[in-house]
C-alpha cells in the first residue's frame, strides 16, 4: 500500500471521529524505575483496604460510586468510551439481543479452554479480580476480604454471602475447596506454579490457603483460578461440558459444535461492577474473513474483532457508520538460537542481526504503518517493558560488526520453520537478510507440530511473546530460561556461562520475592540482560481492530489479547 493512502485514511478516520484508544503511550505507559527499593512486607492486613483507588467509605470488593475513581482506556485494557462506562444501566435490559462472531471452543471447563478468555472471563469468576486490568488494584469478587500472614504463607479469605452457582447450589467455602480438589486433578500446574499446596474451609464462609513458599504473584494467580459448581463436577466429571457451571454474569444456554454459542445473562447475578445488561448473546462461528465482513455490513452480526488492515479500510470506504476501534496486539519479539546457528554464539553477529532487520519497513509493508514498533522485548508501556536504545536498524553498522569478527554474511545459511500465521513476517525478514548475503529459507510448519518443534529446540529464529502479559510479566521467564523449562529460548549458557548464571540467580530472586514490586525489579533485570546480550530483539505489535453497531455502548476489551468483557456492554 502506498503511504499516501495511509495518510488519507487516517485523515478520514479523524473526520469520522473514530475512536483511537490509548494513544498517549509514552506518557501513560511510563515504565517503573528498576532502581527503586522493593516494597517491604507488611503485617497481616485486609487486602482490599490497602487499595488507594477506593474511597474511605467504600467496602472491600465494592465499586466506588461515580467518577470518584479514575477509569481510563489503555493498550492492555481498551474502553471504547469512558463516559459510557459511567452511564451503564442498573441491570439487565430485557429483550436485548446481540449477535457476534466466535471461535469454536470444544471444551468449556476453564482448564480445557485456557486461551479462550472471551468465553471464560464472562462465565466464570474467581476469589479476586484485577479492576480495570490494573495489577495494582486487586479487588474482592467471590471473596469480600482477605489477609495474609507476615511470612506470606497463609492466606485467609472471607467469602461473600448469598452467591449461588447457576445450578442453584451454594457457593461457600466448602464448595470452593471441593471445586479446587477437582481443579487440581485436572490441572496441577494451576496450583503448583504459585506454590499453593492446600486449601480448606475453616468456617462456613472462610477459606484458608497454604503456600509452600512465598509467591510474589500469588494474588494475580488467584485472579485466574476459576470456581465451578463441585456438584456438577462430581455429577458429570471434570472434562464434561455439562460441568461448566459457574457463578458469572453469563451462562452457557446452548452450544453446537461448529456452529456457535448462545449465552444468557444470569438473572440472579450479585456483583454490581459486573452486572450484565445485554440479555442474550448469539455467537456464530464464521471462519472466512470476507464472509465476516459481509455479515457485518449486511447487519447479520452486530460486531466483531479483526486484524486485517484491508478490512479496516474496506469498512471506512463502505461508509460503515458503527464504532471502529483501533489498537495493538501483543508483543512479538524475535529470539536467536545459538544451538542451531553456531554464528549466533558470537555477540557481534547477534547484534548485527538486529541491525539488518528493518522493523519500520516491515510495519509499512505488512501493516501500512498501523503496527507499533516495540521499544523492548515486551508490550510498549506494560509492566515488564524496559526500553532499550540499542535496538535500531543500520545495515552498514551491521556489516562492520560482522567484519570485525571475521564472519562473512554470505557464509550464513539456515532454515526457519514457521507456521502459516507467521509466514509473511519471516518471508519479509528473509528478504531483508538476503540484501546482506544471509540466506534464511522459510519452511512451512504444520501448526500441530509447532509446539514439539519449539520444545525440542530445533528452531533457528522464532517470534512470539512466550506468554507475556502486563498482568504476568514473569510469565515468559517461567517458560524460556532454565534448561528444564517448556520452551528454552535463552542460549547464553552456550557462549557466556557467567551471564547465564546471573540470569538464573536473578530468576530465583524473581520467583522467591515477597512482593510484586520486588518481583518486577528482578523480572525487568532479566529483560535487560537478554536485550543487552542481543539474545533476542524487539518486534512489532500488530494492529488490532474492532467494529460494532453504533447502538452498542461500553465496549471493553481486557489484556493484550483483547478479550471482550460482555457484561459491560449495553444498548443505547
Amino acid at each position: 500500500m502506498k503511504k499516501a493512502r495511509s495518510i488519507l485514511c487516517i485523515l478520514l478516520a479523524m473526520a469520522m471521529t473514530l475512536l483511537f484508544c490509548a494513544c498517549a503511550k509514552d506518557s501513560d505507559g511510563e515504565t517503573p524505575d528498576t532502581t527503586s527499593k522493593p516494597t517491604q512486607s507488611a503485617p497481616p492486613t485486609a487486602k482490599p483496604e490497602e487499595k488507594p483507588t477506593e474511597t474511605p467509605e467504600s467496602k472491600p470488593g465494592e465499586t466506588p460510586a461515580g467518577p470518584a475513581e479514575k477509569v481510563e482506556s489503555k493498550d492492555t485494557f481498551v474502553i471504547s468510551t469512558v463516559e459510557d462506562y459511567y452511564n451503564r444501566p442498573a441491570g439487565i435490559q430485557k429483550g436485548t439481543e446481540v449477535t457476534m462472531i466466535c471461535s469454536d471452543v470444544p471444551s468449556h471447563v476453564p482448564w480445557g479452554a485456557v486461551s479462550e478468555g472471551w468465553l471464560t472471563m464472562n462465565i466464570y469468576e474467581q476469589l479476586i479480580y484485577t479492576h480495570m486490568g490494573n495489577v495494582n488494584d486487586i479487588r474482592g469478587q467471590i471473596a469480600e476480604s482477605w489477609e495474609h500472614s507476615a511470612d506470606y504463607l497463609t492466606w485467609t479469605f472471607r467469602i461473600r454471602e448469598g452467591i449461588r452457582f447457576w445450578d442453584g447450589t451454594v457457593c461457600d467455602a466448602a464448595a470452593i475447596a471441593k471445586c479446587w480438589d477437582y481443579y487440581y486433578e485436572a490441572s496441577p500446574a494451576s496450583f503448583n506454579n504459585s506454590n499453593l499446596i492446600s486449601w480448606e474451609a475453616t468456617g462456613e464462609m472462610e477459606l484458608t490457603l497454604k503456600l509452600s513458599a512465598p509467591c510474589p504473584y500469588f494474588e494475580i494467580a488467584l485472579t485466574r483460578l476459576s470456581i465451578l459448581s463441585p456438584t456438577a463436577l462430581e455429577t458429570y466429571g471434570i472434562n464434561d461440558n455439562r460441568a461448566a457451571i459457574g457463578t458469572g454474569p453469563y451462562m452457557i444456554h446452548s452450544y453446537t459444535s461448529g456452529v456457535g454459542f448462545v449465552l444468557k445473562a444470569n438473572p440472579d447475578y450479585y456483583f454490581e461492577e459486573k452486572m450484565p445488561h445485554i440479555e442474550t448473546f448469539n455467537f456464530n462461528i464464521i471462519k472466512d474473513d470476507n464472509t465476516r465482513l459481509l455479515a457485518l455490513l449486511n447487519g447479520d452480526i452486530d460486531g466483531y474483532q479483526f486484524s486485517a488492515v484491508e478490512t479496516f479500510y474496506n469498512l471506512q470506504e463502505s461508509g460503515y457508520d458503527g464504532t471502529l476501534i483501533r489498537n495493538y496486539g501483543n508483543a512479538n519479539p524475535f529470539f536467536f538460537n545459538a544451538k542451531t546457528v553456531p554464528e549466533f554464539e558470537i555477540f557481534e553477529v547477534r547484534k548485527a542481526m538486529n541491525r539488518f532487520i528493518d522493523l519500520d519497513a516491515i510495519n509499512q509493508l505488512m501493516y501500512d504503518d498501523m503496527g507499533l514498533k516495540q521499544k523492548s522485548l515486551w508490550t510498549v508501556g506494560s509492566s515488564g517493558d524496559v526500553p532499550f536504545d540499542g535496538f535500531y536498524f543500520d545495515r552498514d553498522e551491521g556489516l562492520e560488526l560482522m567484519a570485525s569478527v571475521g564472519v562473512d554474511p554470505k557464509s550464513m545459511s539456515f532454515s526457519a520453520n514457521i507456521i502459516d500465521s507467521s509466514g509473511d513476517l519471516f518471508v519479509t525478514v528473509a528478504g531483508q537478510l538476503e540484501k546482506v548475503g544471509i540466506k534464511m529459507e522459510v519452511v512451512p510448519l504444520e501448526p500441530q507440530a509447532n509446539f514439539t518443534f519449539l520444545k525440542n529446540g530445533d528452531w533457528t529464529i522464532t517470534a512470539g511473546n512466550s506468554g507475556y502479559a502486563d498482568s504476568s510479566p514473569y510469565g515468559p521467564w517461567t517458560y524460556i530460561l532454565r534448561p528444564e523449562h517448556l520452551i528454552k529460548e535463552v542460549w547464553s549458557d552456550l557462549y557466556n556461562p557467567e551471564l547465564y548464571q546471573q540470569m538464573l540467580d536473578t530468576y530465583d530472586k524473581m520467583i522467591t520475592a515477597l512482593t510484586w514490586d520486588e518481583m518486577l525489579v528482578n523480572c525487568r533485570r532479566l529483560t535487560t540482560y537478554l536485550q543487552e546480550d542481543f539474545g533476542a530483539m524487539n518486534g512489532i505489535q500488530p494492529p488490532w481492530f474492532a467494529a460494532f453497531d453504533k447502538s452498542l455502548k461500553c465496549l471493553v476489551f481486557a489484556s493484550e489479547n483483547h478479550f471482550h468483557l460482555l457484561y459491560y456492554m449495553y444498548k443505547a
